[in-house]
């Protein structure tokens, strides 16, 4: 092979069809786009100088014909042509692609959605790594049929991005009580931080004319109201609506309601090992039990529903001191499952 025969044997055009692919996907140094476009050439090999000369001719071109195409000048300088993914930050990739594998892996239903927007980004990794993720999309099959929820996200989805109402109906929690039709001006769709449901969050106007939280799987006959639009208000906050969220209840008109809890000696570590948000600074007693304080916001019943099921997974090694009807729900809730318990273990016997 001479000097200047190896570039030769791609066509030009092609040559720079290969580099702007490659440009697109990640930022590239002149050597590695000659070992992308001669995988079989050794680094400073019999024709490698010929190789790079070539390919800094080539660059020049690919920077007149594409206007996206950007550079740095660092040593030694790396090329790029301007795309969603040239522009992220390698950490900035990660953070998106871990987001969308937790919701995929953690959503209910067909998954549709999730799973194309997973293989986005996974198109977006280098080579070495598309393999491997793509692989855990491969349980997903072929699926004719398609879930509410997919249906819902779909709706949602489009009544959010385009400012449009969202009617459908919905009922409250546990499967009682009547399908009730709502309207809800969407501000946010969340997902909640322990199993990433999605929430769709906005101004309900068919009851309350207030925010209000409704997970998207518990909708049915979702329906987008492309005749009019609205306006998130300037006065909403995101930051100030989930400041003393569990999940993804906010304030929502009530304060948030402040809970004085005990937790016993073989507890204590788990909380001083932190991790727990809006927890007060701990007292530590001499018998090694703990007082801390929690802040959440309480729902319609005037309770704070989202940070229960986190202070009754500590079983007898908490104790609520209050307030008074948190404590006696927490109390209630004890002995309701140690009644229920005993009346199993007594038909178990017979």
């Amino acid at each position: 092979m001479s000097d200047e025969a190896a570039p030769e044997r791609l066509h030009k055009s092609l040559r720079l069809f290969r580099m702007a692919h490659l440009l697109r996907e990640q930022q590239s140094t002149v050597r590695d786009i000659a070992r992308h476009l001669y995988p079989g050439v050794s680094v400073h090999g019999s024709g490698w100088e010929g190789i790079e000369r070539a390919i800094q001719r080539d660059l020049n071109d690919l920077r007149m014909l594409e206007p996206d195409f950007d550079g740095s000048a660092g040593r030694p300088p790396r090329y790029w042509i301007n795309t969603h993914r040239t522009r992220l930050h390698p950490v900035e990739t990660l953070v998106l692609h871990t987001a969308a594998r937790l919701t995929y892996h953690r959503a209910s239903g067909q998954k549709t959605h999730h799973a194309a927007a997973l293989r986005t980004l996974t198109g977006w990794l280098p080579p070495h790594l598309q393999g491997v993720m793509g692989r855990s999309l491969s349980d997903l099959g072929e699926r004719r049929t398609r879930g509410r929820e997919d249906l819902n996200l779909e709706h949602a989805a489009a009544a959010w991005l385009g400012q449009y109402p969202l009617h459908f109906e919905y009922r409250k929690p546990g499967g009682s009580g009547t399908w009730r039709t709502n309207i809800v001006e969407p501000y946010l769709i969340e997902a909640h931080p322990q199993n990433l449901d999605l929430y769709v969050i906005g101004r309900e106007t068919t009851f309350h004319n207030d925010v209000r939280t409704f997970k998207l799987s518990r909708m049915r006959a979702l329906q987008v109201q492309r005749d009019r639009t609205y306006r998130i208000p300037d006065t909403f906050d995101p930051r100030q609506f989930f400041h003393a969220a569990w999940g993804v209840v906010g304030t929502q008109g009530a304060p948030p309601e402040t809970i004085a809890l005990r937790f016993r000696a073989e507890a204590a570590y788990r909380i001083l090992e932190g991790g727990y948000a809006h927890l007060s600074e701990p007292v530590i007693n001499r018998d090694g039990s703990i007082d801390v304080s929690v802040a959440a916001p309480v729902d319609s019943s005037g309770l704070p529903r989202e940070v229960l099921p986190w202070i009754l997974s500590f079983g007898s090694r908490v104790n609520v001191l209050g307030p008074p009807h948190i404590r006696d729900y927490w109390l209630g809730e004890l002995a309701a499952a140690g009644a229920q318990a005993q009346e199993d273990m007594a038909q178990e016997a017979i």
